[in-house]
């Protein structure tokens, strides 16, 4: 049932949406690459980046970029799918491209194709478009994939901390001096990603102190009564285990998109999860 399931609806996101391969294998998913560039080379995010060299490359100082898959790759995906109805998730239309450039593959499609905004990134996009598939292989037709995708967008929670603000400093938005004297004082800001909006929590001055807010958050925001929670990393996996015992209810645990890690370095570790509904609350 599932394949014919699967056949009515394609499911399109990109790759940074942090899906494990373990969940990968058992959903029919196409993950559009995003293009990252290490100095004269190229390559694809999910393909042939070897996520170890890019770290290695931002740890060098070496020119590292990425960009948003273009219409163009989203019109590949669509048409890869057959003759069927899409539906394409893309992060926050605050943090990329990918939603405008998505939108414009569905207008020249020419077929059913709807596109949503997962009002979020990273591990909780990947939430979002999860329960898409979920909804898809449950027998859903496509307004009820759409809908179950913007009901989880719309109860999407990440939380997490950085191990560096030398990427922040590159990126020119904060005074060099100030975040000089965080670097210095062992900072590890701690920051909440809902609905578009990446909002700074705290200050903590140690990797305990900043994983024990990730985890009062979580559990402030209902994260043990959610239906699923994922904590991810980026090239910290001994960190993510032990934010996973300290949450102690994970789904699952992911790698943190290298592409997204261009932007932050590696050290990332955080919690996203799904805020139950008033119902589930209820129960």
């Amino acid at each position: 049932m599932s394949g014919e399931v699967a056949g009515r609806i394609a499911l399109i996101t990109d790759a940074s949406a942090c899906i494990p391969s373990s969940h990968l294998s058992r959903i029919d998913l196409r993950v559009v690459p995003i293009n990252v560039q290490l100095g004269d080379e190229e390559f694809r995010s999910g393909v042939d980046l070897d996520d170890r060299r890019l770290y290695r490359a931002l740890e060098q100082g070496l020119p590292v970029k990425s960009s948003a898959p273009s219409p163009l790759d989203y019109l590949d995906a669509i048409e890869e799918a057959g003759d069927v109805p899409c539906v394409i998730i893309t992060p926050a239309t605050e943090f990329t491209r990918m939603y405008t450039n998505a939108s414009l593959a569905a207008e020249l499609a020419g077929r059913s194709v709807t596109v949503v905004d997962s009002r979020s990134a990273t591990a909780g996009h990947g939430l979002v478009v999860l329960a898409a598939a979920e909804a898809r292989d449950a027998g859903g037709q496509p307004d009820d994939v759409v809908a179950a995708a913007e009901e989880a967008a719309s109860r999407a929670e990440l939380v997490a901390c950085l191990e560096t603000l030398e990427y922040l400093r590159q990126s020119g938005r904060v005074p060099a001096l100030a975040l000089g004297l965080a670097n210095q004082l062992g900072i590890r800001p701690v920051f909440r990603l809902r609905n578009g909006t990446a909002e700074r929590l705290g200050l903590p001055r140690s990797e305990q102190s900043a994983l024990g807010r990730i985890v009062r958050e979580w559990r402030a925001g209902g994260g043990p009564q959610g239906r699923r929670t994922a904590v991810f990393h980026a090239a910290r996996p001994e960190l993510a285990g032990e934010l996973a015992r300290m949450v102690g209810e994970v789904s699952f645990i992911t790698e943190f998109s290298a592409a997204m890690a261009i932007h932050t370095g590696a050290g990332v570790v955080g919690v996203a999860w799904l805020r139950p509904s008033d119902g589930e609350l209820a129960l």
